[in-house]
Parts: structure tokens; C-alpha cells; sequence
């Protein structure tokens, strides 16, 4: 008996702990623990001081979908951004298929569009790539985005 109420004290106690954020979504197994724990900091502190939402998705086969169509519906099933601002951003990945997009909610994309978001994953994101290096590739992306989402000017109101 003493034992069953242990058991029902602990789990009570787990229940109420609150649980962190999870934005990465490591499918293909590209991250170890520690470098999947970074990404998750980086964009749990950016979602606490803009409210933007990233999530980082990796993919071995993107579900037989084009990398876009992939990241896009990712960010959907998922809820990635606020309703109210369609501020996510869904970053998919996949080394198997050398792929990798950016696809941002619409509130995003006044402020990061296309031809940002392709200039991120060429000058920031492949040179990390093409050295076998995906962490660090994905890693300069990251950093990119959030530090152009940081700027006062491309705050989502």
C-alpha cells in the first residue's frame, strides 16, 4: 500500500511539472542530444522575446513532397506560429536529399521573404552543407533568421 501511494505522489508531481517548448523535429537523426537541446534554446528565447515561433524539421525523404509543400505542411499539422499572427517559421531539412527550405507563415512574409530566406540558405546555410557539416550549416542558418527577426524593424506587430 505504502508503495501504490509513492507511485501516486510521483506521478502527481510529474503531471504538474511544466514541460519546455519542443521546436526540433529530428526525423533523420541528423543531431545528437546537445546540439537538438541548442536549437531548442535558440528558438524557445526567441519565441519568449518576439513571439515568433521556429521549428526545425529534418527528413530523410520529405514524405515523397517537394521540400516546400514538406515544410509547409509540417508548420501546419504542428501549429507552428500565433493564429492571431501567422508568425511561424518552419525550417525543413533533409541530408538524404541534400534539401533544405524555409517556409514562413503570412505575417512573416512582409518582413522574411523569399529572397531572404535564399539568401540565408546560401550564404549562411551550405557553406556548413557542402563541408558534410549539417549542424553547423543549419546552425549559422538559425542563428541568421533570428537575428534578422531580432531587429526592431522586422518586428511582427
Amino acid at each position: 500500500m505504502r508503495s501504490a501511494l509513492i507511485i501516486a505522489v510521483l506521478i502527481g508531481c510529474s503531471a504538474q511539472k511544466p514541460t519546455e517548448p519542443h521546436f526540433v523535429y529530428d526525423g533523420e537523426g541528423v543531431f545528437d542530444t546537445e546540439v537538438e537541446a541548442h536549437f531548442d534554446s535558440l528558438f524557445n528565447a526567441h519565441e519568449a522575446r518576439t513571439g515568433n515561433e521556429i521549428t526545425l524539421v529534418t527528413n530523410a525523404t520529405f514524405n515523397g513532397k517537394t521540400s516546400k509543400d514538406f515544410a509547409v505542411g509540417f508548420g501546419d499539422s504542428v501549429g507552428v506560429g500565433k493564429k492571431d499572427r501567422n508568425n511561424g517559421i518552419t525550417i525543413a531539412f533533409s541530408k538524404a536529399k541534400r534539401q533544405v527550405f524555409i517556409a514562413t507563415g503570412y505575417g512573416m512574409e512582409t518582413v522574411l521573404h523569399d529572397s531572404i530566406c535564399q539568401r540565408i540558405i546560401d550564404q549562411e546555410m551550405l557553406p556548413g552543407f557542402k563541408l558534410e557539416d549539417h549542424s553547423a550549416g543549419l546552425w549559422a542558418g538559425c542563428l541568421a533568421i533570428v537575428d534578422f527577426l531580432d531587429k526592431p524593424e522586422n518586428r511582427i506587430p
